[in-house]
């Protein structure tokens, strides 16, 4: 029989390995216990044995479920509850996938293990989720939807209705396109880089994208764009549309009659009038002091020699 102490011992060994880096290690587990799963597989083919491929397959199966376990334990662990009492049962769970992908005595993983891909699809999740919010709340003052129907609704039709008119056959229709996105509150950015990250190419199928724009086209898109104001509510601490004036006590307000591009003409001739009075204050203030330096400049006369 085997020896219960032995196998004790592989075990905490296991688990131990698993605490090197706890944060970690599952997500390597999850990466690479396939591998190992078509390494046994693979090798009762060659064998040709059916019973044997039969067995890796189970196998298989039941590692899989015990990684399904294992994110289950995961999630009430780092998520809201963290409950941080379930760690030594994902350790186990995580030696479990091992035991099955492995066999009894251990398994082969051909060449070498491949770090947790979770990882870069994770941060380019949170990315996209950052920039969903962003169009979000630009577009919040036309359009009430939260992220997922503005994903799957409203950016797949604005994207289409943008394309068609700056891939126009008989040329990009820049004035229409910006009409359009002063309507929805969407600025340059939004539309040719923030868009293209909601592309989903299937069949092979690639999509164009507005980074596909030819440059001469671009560059008189964007001239038009900036030759434009754009008073969508959303942008106008962003572009900078604010026109706000100074009162008495240090704060601001925004300029009379609620037009966030009024310009108060008064308020700029009397700021003229208090530029040049210091300038002229300024002017005086230097004449006095350069005549107090001439007057030091002087020669003095020289002193007479004493008589020997």
């Amino acid at each position: 029989g085997t020896d219960l102490k032995a196998v004790t011992s592989s075990l905490m060994k296991r688990s131990d390995a698993y605490f090197v880096d706890y944060m970690l290690m599952g997500l390597m587990t999850h990466q690479n216990y396939l591998k190992v799963c078509s390494g046994q597989f693979n090798k009762a083919k060659l064998a040709g044995d059916e019973e044997e491929e039969i067995a890796a397959l189970n196998e298989m199966c039941n590692a899989t479920e015990a990684m399904s376990d294992f994110g289950v334990v995961e999630e009430n662990l780092r998520g809201g509850d963290q409950n941080w009492a379930l760690l030594p049962l994902s350790a186990m769970l995580a030696v479990k996938v091992g035991h099955h992908a492995g066999g009894p005595n251990g398994g082969f993983l051909p060449g070498n293990a491949e770090f947790a891909g979770w990882l870069g699809k994770n941060s380019t999740r949170n990315k996209k989720i950052r920039l969903l919010g962003e169009l979000r709340h630009h577009m919040n003052y036309k359009v009430s939807a939260d992220n997922a129907e503005l994903r799957m609704n409203y950016l797949p039709l604005m994207r289409k209705q943008l394309l068609g008119l700056l891939f126009d056959s008989e040329g990009a229709r820049a004035k229409e396109a910006i009409e359009l996105m002063d309507e929805y509150g969407l600025d340059r950015d939004d539309v040719f880089e923030n868009l293209d990250e909601f592309v989903l190419n299937s069949g092979g199928n690639k999509e164009k994208k507005f980074a596909d724009l030819d440059s001469k086209a671009k560059a008189a898109f964007t001239r038009a764009y900036n030759s434009m104001a754009h008073k969508a509510q959303a942008l106008v601490s962003e572009q900078g549309a604010e026109k706000t004036k100074k009162k008495k006590g240090g704060g601001s307000e925004t300029a009379e009659g609620g037009d966030l591009d009024a310009i108060d003409d008064d308020k700029n001739a009397a700021e003229q009038d208090s530029d040049d009075e210091d300038q002229e204050d300024m002017e005086a203030l230097k004449k006095k002091f350069m005549k107090k330096g001439k007057g030091k400049a002087k020669a003095k006369p020289k002193a007479k020699k004493s008589k020997k």
